[in-house]
């Protein structure tokens, strides 16, 4: 599935793939955000799991009565049958409480690895869909499976949007509250003797102002991802680095286009950037395009330990429907420095 082809960031064994099509995928565990846009539910098309648990992150979203949530509880709760997988509705807090969330979903997936772990009471793969996925959730659950040894492997898959023509970009906007920094990627602390502010860009135009002035950064560099399927998004995307270009008076060389949806891309971009600079740097990671960027700013700052990630907090997230265009992503991450690594079909 994956063409034997793994790069190695820090501990972290890296791999990806792209299907239209089917991919059988064995696991301890899946993880699934329940929302409102319909590629909630895409991997039904893509992924045949083996698994003994399905797990869906309920934020707070029964409060909401809105038939598209329940219309995607339904079918989750239908790929949990045909799976033959125990079914779990996590209740949580709105997502935006993500501190509360995540001392809950440290706590179920302890229980979990303790109960039908099949790593010595450790989850040894845990497959998670964040086609909707709250980006601080993906980038935790990096750092507390494979930094602190209690999921040996994870694969992410991710379903491509689909945006009508002619969208207004204000419907990209999610009236960004405050940043945060990711817990467990606080990077190494101090005052450091350089401070680089690293920003994926999104769709999201409201996101990259401010940031500056929040980090103080010495140095700016800019991430654009780009895919020849999704013109709307190029275009608001060219708006915004013409503006940041002129605003913050940027070369060309620290304004990078790099494949939207490709995992090695951006790792390879993020470490480029950083080489050179001093040990004792502040390296600031914030990304808010497609999801993808989320895992390689997990995955990067796992592998060095200047580089701190930042989220953002919204307001809110705007309600809108977002469809899947057929095009499905999986993305593998793996602990190299675990023994369970060497066990077969782990690779």
């Amino acid at each position: 599935m994956f063409n034997d082809r793994y790069s190695a960031y820090g501990n972290i064994g890296v791999a990806e793939c792209f299907t239209e099509n089917n991919v059988s995928i064995s696991a301890d565990i899946a993880i699934i955000a329940l929302g409102w846009e319909t590629r909630c539910v895409a991997l039904e098309r893509h992924v045949s799991l083996s698994i003994k648990q399905l797990l869906v992150l309920d934020f707070a979203l029964p409060e909401s009565g809105d038939l598209a949530i329940e219309e995607s509880r339904r079918r989750l709760r239908e790929v949990a049958a045909r799976c033959g997988a125990e079914l779990t509705e996590l209740a949580l807090q709105p997502s935006v409480d993500y501190q509360r969330n995540i001392n809950t979903l440290q706590m179920t997936l302890a229980e979990l690895g303790r109960r039908i772990g099949s790593y010595h009471g450790t989850l040894r793969r845990v497959f998670v869909d964040c086609s909707t996925m709250p980006r601080i959730y993906m980038q935790w659950l990096i750092a507390y499976g494979l930094g602190g040894g209690a999921i040996h492997a994870i694969d992410f898959g991710y379903a491509e949007g689909s945006y009508e023509k002619g969208d207004d970009p204000a419907v990209f906007s999610s009236l960004v509250d405050r940043y945060e920094t990711v817990p467990l990627l606080e990077g190494s602390g101090g005052m450091g003797e350089e401070k680089l502010l690293l920003v994926g860009l999104g769709g999201d135009a409201d996101m990259f102002y401010g940031l500056v002035n929040e980090f103080s950064p010495e140095r700016v560099a800019v991430l654009v991802p780009r895919s020849d399927l999704h013109s709307e998004v190029d275009l608001l995307l060219n708006q915004q680095v013409a503006k940041v270009k002129e605003m913050y008076r940027l070369e060309d060389g620290e304004v990078s286009d790099v494949p939207a949806f490709s995992l090695f891309s951006h790792l390879d971009v993020f470490r480029g950037y950083v080489t050179g600079v001093g040990e004792h740097a502040v390296i600031s990671v914030f990304v808010g395009g497609p999801k993808v960027q989320a895992i390689a700013s997990a995955v990067f700052a796992c592998s060095d330990k200047r580089v701190q990630v930042k989220a953002r907090i919204p307001k809110q997230y705007p309600r809108r429907e977002v469809p899947a265009n057929g095009r499905y992503h999986i993305y593998r991450l793996i602990d190299l420095t675990s023994p369970a690594c060497s066990l077969p079909d782990t690779w």
